[in-house]
């Protein structure tokens, strides 16, 4: 495995990023080279409970190690996000990456928010994560795993239960503007059909009046044809 390079990865907001429990971890040298032999033979360690990650586990690819962890936080009750990605300097492509709890690291202090409302405080630095590297037959290896959480955590509740319960005063604002958007629709639509009507009305008057015209021109030019016959 060659010698790597961190890439900052853009998942979250950019005043949002604050300490990183993954930061350093992606440092190697000819002795942190991953033995894939080494790790076959280790097997399962004991005490590891089913649908656990565990230093040692391969994955097909990286996609496969984020489903996994992304099943583990949903049945464990956290969010997972994508940080830091790991780069081969010699052709530039992955092989590593840190998935990490979302309340991981401090959100920076944001001017704006001395004139916009305060935001939820969602980042607590939490250090739980897994850091997974390719290693020489192509697989993904689980080199690092934090278990431990430094905040509750809510078993059983899928991913949108969760941003519920960390963003509740937006969630709260989505709803009631949701409420007002099916409101304000639901008056364009009765607006939209008075309109209707009203045109109608329109063109149906506009119908009346012109049959009047005609009926009163024909009338006069009727009147002028009987006079110039009785001048005749």
């Amino acid at each position: 495995m060659d010698s790597v390079e961190l890439e900052a990865v853009s998942m979250s907001n950019e005043n949002e990023m604050g300490g990183n429990s993954s930061e350093g971890d992606f440092q190697l040298d000819e002795n942190d080279k991953i033995d894939q032999d080494s790790q076959e033979d280790e097997g399962i360690p004991q005490g590891v409970n089913e649908g656990e990650p565990y230093v040692g586990q391969e994955f097909e690819c990286e996609a496969a190690a984020h489903s996994f962890y992304n099943a583990y936080a949903t049945r464990v009750g956290f969010i997972i996000r994508v940080s830091k990605l790991s780069r081969s300097r010699r052709d530039g492509s992955a092989i590593g990456r840190a998935l990490v709890c979302n309340k991981e690291g401090f959100r920076l202090p944001d001017k704006r928010e001395k004139i916009l409302r305060q935001r939820a405080e969602t980042r607590v630095g939490c250090r739980a994560m897994i850091l997974v590297r390719k290693v020489s037959s192509g697989k993904w290896v689980v080199t690092k795993f934090v278990k431990e959480h430094s905040h509750p955590l809510t078993p059983g509740k899928g991913r949108k239960d969760c941003i519920y319960e960390q963003y509740p005063n937006e969630h709260d604002k989505i709803r009631e503007l949701t409420q007002q958007l099916a409101l304000e629709k639901k008056r364009a639509t009765t607006y939209k059909r008075q309109l209707e009507l009203l045109f109608q009305q329109i063109d149906e008057h506009n119908e009346s009046l012109s049959k009047k015209v005609k009926h009163i021109v024909d009338s006069v030019q009727q009147m002028e044809n009987n006079d110039q016959q009785g001048r005749i």
